[in-house]
Parts: C-alpha cells; sequence; structure tokens
C-alpha cells in the first residue's frame, strides 16, 4: 500500500513539474522573446545565446542548392494555417553548396514569427529522409519561385524591452541567390494573414495600419495587400 503511495505522489509530481515547464518556455520562448540591450554607445542590441546544435537537428535543403538552418528555432505544431506549424527563431542561416558561401539573413537577431518558401507538396518524395521537415518549411499553394518569405518582428513596437508576438508582424522576401532580403509591408502596416493558393510570383496578404496615437473616431480595417516577387513591388487594395 506504501509503495503504491508513493508511486501515485511521484507521477503527479512528475506532471506538475511538466506543466511549470510547458508554461515557463511558453513565456521565455513566445511570450518575454528576445530582450533587447542598451550598450555604452546608446546602440540597440539583442542578447542571446546561440544554441549549437541547429545546424544538426533543423537544417535542410532547398531547390537542391541552398542549406539553411534557424538559429534558436523553437516550433510551434498547433493549426496555424496550412501548415499547421510556426516556425519560431532568432534568425536563419544559409549556405549555398555550390560555392560554399554562408551567410545570417539579419544582421542582428529579430524574433521570427514563421519562414517559409513555396513548393508543391505533391511532388515531395514520400521516403525523403524527414518529410516532417520538409512540410514545416514549404508553404502549400505559395508560388513565388526561388524565394523565402519571412515574418518577424524587427522592431520592438510596444517598447516592452523585448522582441515577441506582441510586437507587429513585418514580412520580407529574401532571396539566396541574390542574399537579397527585402522588406515587403509599406510603412505603418503590420501583417494580419498570409492567404494560400496565390498566383504565380504573387504573395497576397491581409494587413492593416498602425492605430495613430491619441486615437480615431474611424479604426483602421484590414485589407489586402499583394506584393509581386519578381517586379519587387506591392500594392494596397483599399476596401470599398
Amino acid at each position: 500500500m506504501e509503495k503504491l503511495r508513493t508511486i501515485v505522489y511521484s507521477a503527479i509530481a512528475i506532471i506538475i513539474l511538466l506543466i511549470v515547464f510547458t508554461l515557463l518556455k511558453s513565456w521565455f520562448v513566445y511570450d518575454r522573446g528576445i530582450e533587447i540591450a542598451k550598450t555604452s554607445s546608446n546602440k540597440t542590441q539583442t542578447v542571446y545565446v546561440e544554441p549549437d546544435d541547429d545546424l544538426v537537428e533543423h537544417s535542410a535543403v532547398a531547390w537542391g542548392r541552398f542549406l539553411f538552418y534557424p538559429l534558436g528555432l523553437n516550433r510551434d505544431r498547433e493549426n496555424f494555417g496550412a501548415r499547421k506549424t510556426l516556425n519560431h527563431a532568432q534568425n536563419l542561416v544559409f549556405v549555398d553548396l555550390q560555392t560554399g558561401r554562408n551567410r545570417k539573413v539579419f544582421t542582428k537577431s529579430v524574433y521570427v514569427w514563421d519562414y517559409f518558401y513555396g513548393g508543391e507538396p505533391d511532388k515531395l518524395s514520400s521516403d525523403a529522409e524527414n518529410p516532417e521537415l520538409l512540410y514545416a518549411n514549404i508553404f502549400p499553394g505559395l508560388k513565388t519561385g526561388k524565394k523565402f518569405v519571412i515574418v518577424g518582428m524587427p522592431e520592438d513596437t510596444n517598447k516592452d524591452g523585448y522582441l515577441n508576438q506582441k510586437d507587429s508582424k513585418k514580412v520580407f522576401v529574401y532571396d539566396p541567390g541574390s542574399e537579397e532580403l527585402i522588406p515587403v509591408l509599406p510603412k505603418k502596416y503590420y501583417l494580419e494573414k498570409i492567404l494560400p493558393d496565390s498566383p504565380e510570383n504573387k504573395l497576397v496578404m491581409i494587413v492593416k495600419k498602425e492605430e495613430e496615437p491619441g486615437g480615431k473616431k474611424k479604426p483602421n480595417l484590414p485589407t489586402l495587400f499583394i506584393y509581386d516577387t519578381a517586379q519587387k513591388r506591392g500594392q494596397i487594395v483599399e476596401r470599398p
């Protein structure tokens, strides 16, 4: 009887520890995010410790040429969009397998909300080494060519000292071939949603304009923004 009681108490203790760990991870990773620090020169920089296993655990190859892996990945598997996955990270590293050249996408760490590229899931090999990893990186129905789409929070918009999910989401298109990183959204607009099944070379988004300080009588409503990844230009579609 005493042994059974010990087992029950131990099981309860383990469950409590798992719950506490999950809550702490959620706070540190998703809510707290990346801490912003001030240097003696008053320049803003991000402070974090780069893990050393992202290359081993999370690297993948796109289009048979570019190996990429995140820094500080925390994959969120929920009902988010077509992929049911969000890739939270602090930066991305790309390696050109033809030249051996490698580089980080952002010059400083940001809070990456998600990253992905277009692809046809029916063309993925079912016997791939890690099909789950491939599906986590590919956005079905997105036809943006050999370009990555990165959603992130590069600025502490709510001024709480952290880059996290509470800040406004910006969208970037990264071309690993030319190493060009383009901020997509117009000034003062932020992302609400990316729509799947877009036309060729089009990134279709629902965006919203930041509210004016002091408040306005008429709130800013979400609207469409269409970005042409080939022409490198976008268009706001005003609501009727």
